[in-house]
């Protein structure tokens, strides 16, 4: 069997299992497993593969013919433009969650201090540090297993002690803090949704997804608990479901903040603004 034919038989399969992406999972997952950049696919495409390699292929094929995500395969995933180690401690990174980076780069001021909330990997901190070496970030998750990854990753990616982990449930590792930016990709899902969502889902950490009343408690124990560790003219963002706007506006105002949302490419909305002095933010 060639390359290229183990591409084609790859791709069928995923295909028969409904799998949104069956070419480009199965060029990554045989990339992967060969050592090799996916374009030597084509270039090498008439390379005769070794019994050992089709049968490498053939396991890591069967992962992800039972729904298990190409990021825990391979055990990386692009996010930022930055390559993070993930597997299954951690949630993997999604990239309509760069729009929270985007918004933080742009909003926080010089030597910002900034907290990540429910970090996980620590894709948004490390990517926010990447970007702003100027501000200092503090990352926190309730999870010992996905902050031994994050911290794995922001050593290799910005440096070691470059961002401080602190294990807890959301401000109860910086109680003694107070930061100018706040952001949170928190656990968003209704458990009630569980069994209409896609097979993937099912691998990840399911405290990184779900969450009580409807998918909004830990979203509004961060909004509830924010004025006390936010700075006067500071921002709190929060990704959030796209059917959450107007709850979330209104518990926001309620708790004193001007609240805006905004959208990512889809044109769904991605993530609330929260500003403490009633200001809408830009």
């Amino acid at each position: 069997m060639t390359i290229e034919e183990a591409v084609h038989q790859l791709e069928a399969r995923l295909a028969q299992e409904n799998c949104a992406t069956p070419r480009l999972d199965a060029e990554v997952i045989i990339a992967f497993v060969l050592g090799l950049e996916k374009f030597r696919l084509i270039t090498e495409a008439k390379r005769a593969l070794t019994e050992r390699e089709i049968g490498l292929i053939g396991k890591a094929g069967s992962r992800r013919a039972l729904g298990e995500p190409v990021a825990y395969i391979t055990g990386r995933k692009e996010f930022y433009s930055l390559e993070f180690i993930v597997d299954r401690r951690v949630l993997v990174p999604r990239p309509e969650t760069e729009l929270l980076v985007d918004l933080t780069l742009y909003h926080a001021p010089g030597n910002a201090d900034v907290l990540d909330l429910c970090t996980g990997s620590g894709a948004v901190a490390v990517a926010i540090k990447h970007n702003r070496k100027d501000c200092r970030v503090t990352a926190t998750d309730l999870s010992r297993d996905a902050l031994d990854v994050a911290r794995i990753n922001a050593e290799s990616l910005v440096g070691p002690d470059e961002i401080d982990f602190r294990q807890g449930d959301l401000y109860e590792a910086v109680t003694d803090m107070n930061f100018d930016i706040i952001v949170s990709n928190p656990p968003y899902i209704d458990p009630e949704e569980k069994s209409e969502l896609p097979r993937e889902l099912s691998f990840e950490p399911e405290m990184a997804l779900y969450c009580a009343d409807r998918g909004r408690s830990v979203i509004n124990r961060i909004i509830e608990g924010g004025r006390k560790y936010l700075r006067p003219d500071g921002i709190i963002m929060i990704e959030i479901g796209a059917s959450m706007e107007v709850d979330i506006i209104a518990r926001s105002r309620k708790r004193g903040f001007g609240a805006t949302v905004a959208r990512d490419n889809s044109g769904r909305p991605r993530v609330a603004l929260l500003k403490i002095r009633g200001e809408q933010c830009p």
